[in-house]
């Protein structure tokens, strides 16, 4: 009996010695094909076409769960190599039978996982969901892609990933406020890839692809004049009114209650920047 006993000692301590935390990284919109078969822990070991371009570091167990864009139905979509199905493979394959994950997403992505959590409930070990630049809300650059430069005959990935990331697109497609316990941690800046040529369709202040009514988890789609606050509670406008605009009047923000902002760059940190952002706590 004692030998049993120890024996089995043995392979409860052999089981938590081989448990390990898999951090998964979820790319955003790209013109290429980042899919790769996740069928075991040894997949996805590489960042298959360099979307995040070298800029995720010192990190160990990381994972690239790469998706084909133009797939239909864009960050919704299920199809082979589709996003829902690569996150939904790496899931079963990295987060379970006693390991952990670490998801950390940017800019699409994070409209990506938000979906999944909103409309799945899978029995999987996540520590910790971060969006960098999340696009969960939308961006006017995705209306204006598939609205007018489809129209023209532009290249929009098919229209697929793009129609999802329309700012309809992403808020109709689940309910944001359904995150089933979990939180997602934000990141944010208000910085320019683009020399500020994108800013005029982008409503309030933006960081050069995604007005901040996205990046602040603002539940409507308006025009932030204010930079995202730490937390998760109701942001607060001031501006002249009255009478010869000497009285102070405010606006407020609500926001969506499971995206909880960690962090705020600012003019020094762009969208493609955002990318370096998952140690931000």
């Amino acid at each position: 009996m004692r030998k049993l006993a120890l024996l089995a000692f043995v392979g409860l301590l052999a089981g938590d010695l081989s448990a390990a935390t898999y951090r998964l990284f979820v790319h955003g919109r790209s013109g290429s094909n980042h899919c790769q078969a996740l069928t075991s822990t040894a997949s996805g070991t590489t960042d298959y076409n360099n979307y995040w371009g070298g800029t995720v570091t010192g990190l160990s167990n990381v994972r690239y769960v790469g998706f084909d864009g133009t797939q239909s139905g864009g960050a919704y979509s299920w199809n082979n190599c589709g996003a829902q199905k690569q996150l939904n493979d790496a899931l079963r394959v990295f987060c379970g039978t006693g390991n952990t994950c670490e998801i950390y997403t940017h800019s699409t992505g994070g409209l990506v996982v938000a979906a999944y959590f909103g409309l799945n409930n899978p029995t999987t070990n996540i520590s910790r969901i971060q969006l960098m630049a999340s696009a969960a809300g939308g961006s006017e650059l995705a209306d204006f892609s598939t609205s007018y430069l489809a129209w023209l005959g532009f290249d929009t990935l098919g229209g697929q990933l793009d129609q999802s990331v329309s700012t309809g697109g992403a808020r109709n497609g689940f309910n944001h406020s359904q995150a089933r316990g979990r939180t997602y941690y934000t990141t944010s800046g208000e910085g320019s890839d683009y020399l500020n040529v994108t800013s005029p369709l982008l409503p309030g202040k933006d960081d050069g692809v995604l007005a901040n009514h996205s990046l602040c988890s603002v539940n409507r789609v308006t025009g932030v004049g204010v930079s995202c606050t730490r937390g998760n509670a109701r942001m607060t406008e001031s501006y002249a009114c009255g009478f010869l605009w000497l009285s102070t009047c405010y606006y407020n923000y609500d926001r969506w209650t499971p995206y909880y902002t960690v962090w705020q760059g600012g003019s020094s940190e762009s969208h493609g920047g955002a990318k370096r952002d998952y140690n931000r706590r």
